[in-house]
């Protein structure tokens, strides 16, 4: 069954929270005036006491320790009303405990103390929009889009606000932007397939509820995974399950933890090497990335996938010659795999051969001549060398595969409108 933008901003929050805590700081008044200085060393006490009972809860979850934390940050937020800080913690605690009304009240005040953050926004519209209050929920997302416009749960929160006022198709573009900016965001895939049946896009629709099945069974496997983790800590293939569902889920951060955890328990396991090689690369973290593919490379000699991403970070980290010898290594294992070429031409692009590039695009097509992204690459190649010509056959070729394709679309309208 769908779930409204509040949904996800919750099931949120015990990641955010964290990081909140150890980001609050307590210089965070608004210049107005201050209470007397007993109540304000009362108030940090207050703060202090309930983030640390927040932070307790989130590693066990217990009503009583929440109610505890709701209690304290109310108690610093009644002594030194208009510490922002204090009101935003107060907030997303209450938002902790469901308490939509009470949080809204402190992020209103929080920002109407001059507190400029899309994020609080974000959770403004949320909170309104289950609240029933549309004309505020617009309000607040349209403020956090004004500041915004990367946050796909904003964008979720926004399309859901759409489509319940009827705006079928803005919110349809709400959707697409949140599943463009997350690929894996299977609560924007369910409602884009609702908004494009109402639309009559009956293809769409289902292309849409195809991909929120995928994402939201993985979803479901990381939630069994993790179950089973929690009762068995030491199975290592348990550890390992939660790090790959995650890395699916492209949360790169908490994967890589797990992936750490499961690398400690299987040392020799090329994909768990691999995929933790792949999120630190993701994470700029180049130096590990590297250490780990070579190592999945040398646990897993046969395999293309390791030795195609160390090209990749070699060349991120300036290694130009290794780079082009792993990617020919590849090449040797499947000369005839059209994606392994496709992608040894954005190895080259990357390292500014746009000529070698052509030529493996080209080689890419003789193996999959359907093959868009190798289309495209060329149509690349041939308008950074302004042949464009070139460049406008390489996207008809791609629009004749696929007349929806929006990226050789727009390229084809951008540079047919140049000669104007």
């Amino acid at each position: 069954m769908p779930r409204l933008a509040t949904s996800t901003l919750i099931t949120a929050l015990a990641v955010h929270l964290p990081l909140f805590l150890g980001a609050c700081g307590e210089g965070s008044s608004s210049g107005s005036d201050s209470p007397p200085k007993d109540d304000l060393d009362g108030a940090r006490a207050a703060f202090q006491r309930g983030s640390a009972q927040v932070q307790e809860h989130l590693e066990a979850p217990d009503h009583a320790t929440l109610q505890a934390a709701i209690d304290s940050l109310e108690e610093s937020v009644r002594l030194a009303p208009n510490e922002i800080q204090h009101r935003l913690m107060a907030g997303r605690t209450q938002e902790l405990a469901l308490n939509s009304e009470a949080a809204l009240a402190h992020y209103r005040i929080a920002t109407g103390l001059g507190h400029e953050d899309p994020l609080v926004w974000r959770r403004m519209g949320n909170l309104a929009l289950g609240l029933g209050d549309m004309d505020m929920a617009r309000g607040c997302f349209e403020r956090a889009l004004s500041q915004q416009a990367s946050d796909p749960e904003l964008f979720f929160g926004y399309g859901c606000l759409l489509d319940l006022e009827g705006e079928f198709e803005a919110a349809r573009q709400a959707f697409d932007s949140a599943t463009a900016i997350r690929p894996t965001y299977d609560d924007a895939y369910f409602r884009l397939a609702k908004v494009l049946r109402v639309l009559g896009d009956e293809t769409g629709a289902d292309a849409a509820r195809a991909q929120f099945d995928h994402w939201n069974g993985i979803d479901h496997a990381l939630a069994e995974a993790r179950k089973h983790v929690r009762m068995h800590p030491e199975d290592a293939h348990g550890v390992r399950a939660v790090g790959l569902y995650l890395f699916q889920l492209q949360r790169a951060e908490e994967c890589t933890d797990w992936l750490q955890r499961a690398k400690k328990m299987l040392p020799r396991d090329a994909t768990i090497l691999e995929c933790l090689g792949r999120a630190q690369s993701g994470l700029g973290r180049v130096p590990a990335a590297r250490a780990n593919l070579e190592l999945a490379v040398e646990c897993a000699p046969g395999s293309i996938d390791p030795l195609r991403e160390l090209a990749f970070v070699l060349a991120k980290g300036g290694d130009v010659e290794g780079a082009l010898e792993r990617m020919a290594q590849a090449l040797a294992l499947a000369p005839g795999d059209a994606d392994l070429h496709f992608q040894n031409g954005v190895l080259l692009m990357q390292l500014q051969r746009p000529d070698a590039a052509l030529e493996a695009y080209a080689l890419a097509l003789v193996n999959d001549p359907n093959l868009i992204d190798a289309h495209l690459g060329q149509a690349e190649v041939h308008y950074g060398a302004n042949r464009r010509e070139e460049a406008i056959a390489a996207y008809r070729r791609v629009l004749a595969i696929d007349p929806t394709n929006a990226a050789a679309t727009g390229s084809l309208n951008f540079i047919q409108g140049e000669g104007k």
